[in-house]
């Protein structure tokens, strides 16, 4: 069946596409046929393939957490050749294809580079942000932050990007920013085989949420930072069933966040969420940032 398929000519094939997809869209409720799609589909070269069936298959692909290199290439180039860009929605699925799989980043790479907005659309905050023009520096400087603690590089040039947007209003921003995150998400998912991907965390977009908690330790501390910060750990820990937690950088760089605050206020968050979970991980890099923030507190006041 699939060789009959392959040998059709391409107009036959687009037919067959677009059926399909009308006829899943039609149903109720709506049928996922994005397999059938996929093998329909298979083979084909941007030349071609119409713009009609592109679309359906970009509408397909962007339902998912990845893709096949080869074939996002196909689609981001029918969507070039027929629009001038790429889709933010598939450059989305583009972007965590080349995280998932590093083999794939220099295959992915001249798609990767067309990107106009910092952030992956499909949630809430990150589209939010990047309606931000202004303010794009600081999401860029923030998706540059590598590891588990800012190096010190880093850490004086996200200084340096704050004080040069304004910290009150960087600070705002990021209250907002993180406030946003336990938003659904705007653009629904396919679950996953082993669980639901519109419950975990974007990983391009959770890479720029570390960064910004990290920038929040460059600054002079606020009386509001810590409870939004706790707000932000609490949610980015929780687990999804069949994955763990929903964002394992977040919870952790925001751990380090409420620590480098050096704030009651922050302690007390850092209890708070430790009151509240059993995870080994989380609970232990908890563990760890309140007995040295109870010490360096204890120290403060001997000396004063």
């Amino acid at each position: 069946m699939r060789m009959a398929v392959e040998v059709l000519p391409p107009p036959r094939r687009h037919a067959l596409i677009l059926a399909v997809a009308g006829r899943a869209a039609a149903a109720a409720p709506p049928v996922p046929v994005d397999a059938l799609l996929h093998w329909l589909a298979r083979g084909l070269e941007p030349a071609a393939l119409s713009w009609r069936a592109g679309r359906c298959l970009i509408d397909a692909a962007v339902r998912h957490v990845t893709g096949l290199p080869d074939e996002l290439r196909v689609l981001a180039e029918v969507a070039v050749r027929e629009t001038g860009a790429v889709p933010p929605e598939l450059l989305a699925v583009i972007r965590r294809s080349a995280m998932r799989f590093s083999s794939w980043a220099k295959a992915l790479q001249p798609w990767l580079g067309t990107a106009t907005d910092p952030l992956n659309v499909g949630e809430s905050w990150a589209e939010t942000a990047n309606a931000e023009a202004a303010d794009r520096p600081l999401l860029v400087h923030a998706l540059a932050a590598k590891g588990a603690h800012p190096a010190a590089g880093w850490a004086r040039r996200a200084a340096a990007v704050a004080g040069e947007l304004g910290v009150s209003r960087c600070r705002t921003l990021m209250h907002r920013w993180f406030d946003l995150v336990p938003r659904p998400r705007t653009l629904r998912l396919r679950d996953d085989d082993r669980h639901d991907a519109n419950e975990v965390l974007d990983p391009h977009n959770a890479l720029a949420l570390r960064g910004l908690l990290f920038l929040l330790t460059t600054v002079p501390p606020d009386p509001g930072d810590a409870a939004v910060v706790g707000r932000l750990a609490q949610h980015a820990a929780q687990k999804v069933a069949g994955h763990g937690p929903r964002s394992q950088v977040i919870a952790y760089a925001a751990v380090h966040t409420l620590e480098r605050l050096g704030t009651v206020p922050a302690l007390h968050e850092l209890q708070r969420l430790r009151s509240g979970t059993n995870q080994p991980g989380f609970g232990g890099r908890l563990d760890v940032a309140i007995a040295r923030r109870r010490a360096a507190l204890r120290t403060s006041a001997l000396i004063h």
